[in-house]
């Protein structure tokens, strides 16, 4: 379970103006002429015909199905960037290992070499035009500054622009003093997780991981139904074809949780059903939102039970297991 506690003036910056974060994303660089073309038999989306400047999100999924990673891919003349939800480079990297068999593919970690910030607001995609002298792109493809500054679009949290900035390393300080004279703040990684789970985002290592699969997490945007066969095509085909998703993510507004629940990321939840006393469910992220004024959750609800306005029990798991809090079923994202 993830677990965030914003911090106000930052939060309030995040909800009012426009903001920067610094990510902790892996990086991947990949060559060989095979390398989109491997991409686009191993993972769900169709990223094998991306032309330079181009770009996607895929999934990485196990042979069971499951989310391993949700990278950016995007194409360059000469080689891809693969950009991680999550820091795992090694692991990514040896799940590409294992099904390169006679590809002409090859991947180094670039994570040293690249900063990944995240910009969001409403007045983002000006202030950055101001500050790069290009226009920011609309998504699916990618903008490069002189400076070699990349600019992707990303997912909104609370305002109309989000963005993503690769930033090479060595520039990073002068990148951020820029930010910083545009009139966007920067929010700390907590703040952000707070405002991303306010819009109902998953993230890898909470939401995203070989616990769920990509129509469990609400990912079917990234899956192409007519590329063909990919690594978990066919279990992942077989869920939507048979209306078989056990389990759907919901946001959840909670009242009554014991105090040091917030505290204790080490602490799992489990969803239950108050009236047949079981469980239904699991909690994945943890927060405390000042816009809604209660502490909300992100969690995976079994089908039959995934519905707004359902009321349950988070229970404690372990041999003190007990009612932690309650709490009320929504969809996402959040009303704020």
């Amino acid at each position: 379970m993830l677990t965030s506690i914003p911090d106000p003036e930052h939060y309030s910056a995040g909800r009012s103006g426009t903001v920067f974060v610094r990510f902790q994303r892996g990086v991947i660089r990949g060559t060989g002429t095979d390398r989109l073309d491997l991409l686009h038999r191993l993972s769900t989306n169709a990223v094998g015909q991306l032309q330079p400047g181009e770009e996607a999100i895929t999934i990485l999924s196990s042979d069971k199905g499951r989310v391993v990673e949700v990278p950016r891919v995007l194409a360059f003349s000469d080689h891809l960037l693969m950009v991680l939800l999550g820091d795992d480079v090694a692991g990514v990297r040896a799940w590409l290992d294992k099904y390169t068999i006679m590809d002409d593919f090859t991947t180094a970690d670039a994570t040293a070499e690249v900063a990944v910030i995240g910009v969001y607001g409403e007045q983002a995609k000006s202030q950055l035009a101001a500050m790069f002298g290009i226009a920011p792109p609309d998504a699916g493809t990618c903008a490069v500054s002189e400076t070699g500054v990349i600019i992707l679009r990303d997912a909104r949290l609370n305002g109309a622009g989000a963005f993503l900035l690769l930033v090479p390393t060595a520039d990073l300080p002068a990148a951020t003093q820029q930010l910083h004279q545009q009139g966007i703040a920067e929010i700390n990684p907590e703040t952000w997780h707070t405002l991303r789970i306010e819009a109902g985002q998953p993230w890898v290592g909470a939401e995203l991981s070989q616990n769920y699969n990509p129509l469990e997490a609400g990912l079917s945007q990234f899956i192409s139904w007519t590329k063909g066969c990919y690594i978990g095509q066919e279990i992942i085909a077989r869920l939507d074809t048979y209306d078989k998703v056990q389990r759907h993510l919901m946001g959840m507004v909670l009242e009554g949780l014991q105090n040091g629940v917030m505290e204790n990321a080490a602490m799992e939840l489990e969803v239950h059903d108050p009236v047949e006393t079981k469980k239904i469910g699991n909690i994945t992220s943890l927060t405390a939102s000042p816009a809604i004024g209660k502490r909300i959750a992100l969690a995976y609800i079994r089908t039959q039970y995934a519905i707004p306005g359902y009321q349950v029990e988070l229970r404690s798991v372990g041999e003190e297991g007990g009612v932690v809090g309650r709490g009320e079923l929504v969809s996402l994202p959040f009303s704020l």
